[in-house]
């Protein structure tokens, strides 16, 4: 029975994976409470299918008054998006202007003082001077709640995770469902995209639908934390987690210093639109 199910998943996988009759649909919505500017929202709507991938953003800033100087001064609050087709060739484009045009390697790009460009939130997160704060670890916990919450449709369970250092904690809410194919499935096309992209395995594993943010050494600024976890009798997290919410609260004080949060709020599988993989005809081309 237990191989008859086996086989029955792995061919469902190899359906889904490899045909263009349907294509996985997921929306999330993430946070970042910023100092003096606010929170500052960001909702992805990402398309996958075989090879291609479509994300779509759009920001937003809780603060009326911030959001309408950003407004002024930049395309902040623009719907922007990334595609990548069959071919492995990966556009950026403005849904507001309908322009489009071919993305610069973040990978090469350098400022005139020759230090790398980033505009990927997770680098700025951690330790502030890039630095590794795993041998500083104090103390870490972890605890589930008993009472299971609903979250946005899915039956989920609760769990946090502290991480304690000298001058700060790390407290990591999370949110997890039992199990989710779907997601997995989701998953395993980003990765396929990833891949065909040559983005290196790091990335790759920090980028891993599900994984939730207590594991995150890019994020918390620490490494080795699988290590630690273990060294301390800390059970790992099971199922799929599709919400967590970070805290970082400075000693002696109870309100946090930072927060941040991503939360997945659908997911589904649709019928494959070839629409959703092209750049529309009415758009301009810019160099």
């Amino acid at each position: 029975m237990i191989f008859r199910l086996l086989f029955w998943f792995i061919f469902n996988c190899f359906y889904f994976c490899y045909s263009q009759d349907i294509q996985i649909k997921m929306l999330t919505r993430s946070y970042f409470d910023a100092p003096v500017i606010g929170r500052i929202y960001l909702s992805q709507t990402t398309y996958l299918s075989n090879n291609q991938k479509n994300k779509i953003e759009t920001t937003n800033i809780e603060t009326r008054f911030f959001g309408f100087i950003a407004g002024l001064v930049s395309d902040i609050k623009d719907t922007t998006g990334t595609l990548i087709n069959e071919e492995g060739q990966d556009w950026d484009y403005n849904v507001n202007d309908k322009k489009y045009w071919i993305p610069s390697d973040e990978n090469e790009e350098t400022s005139e003082n020759g230090d790398e460009k980033s505009k990927k939130i997770e680098y700025t997160i951690g330790s502030d001077d890039g630095s590794s704060e795993d041998y500083n670890i104090i103390s870490v916990s972890r605890w589930d709640h008993k009472e299971m919450e609903i979250v946005h449709s899915f039956r989920t369970k609760k769990w946090t995770t502290t991480l304690e250092f000298p001058e700060f904690k790390w407290v990591i809410d999370e949110w997890s469902v039992k199990e989710l194919s779907l997601l997995r499935l989701a998953d395993s096309l980003n990765r396929q995209v990833l891949i065909s992209q040559g983005i290196n395995d790091t990335l790759i594993a920090i980028s891993s639908y599900g994984s939730g943010l207590s594991n995150n050494e890019m994020i918390l600024g620490a490494t080795k934390l699988d290590s630690v976890y273990k060294a301390n009798g800390i059970p790992p997290i099971t199922g799929e987690i599709i919400k967590g919410d970070v805290k970082k609260v400075e000693k002696g004080d109870d309100d946090p210093k930072m927060s941040f949060g991503i939360e997945m709020v659908e997911l589904y599988a649709e019928s494959y639109d070839e629409k959703r993989f092209v750049i529309p005809l009415d758009y301009e081309f810019v160099d």
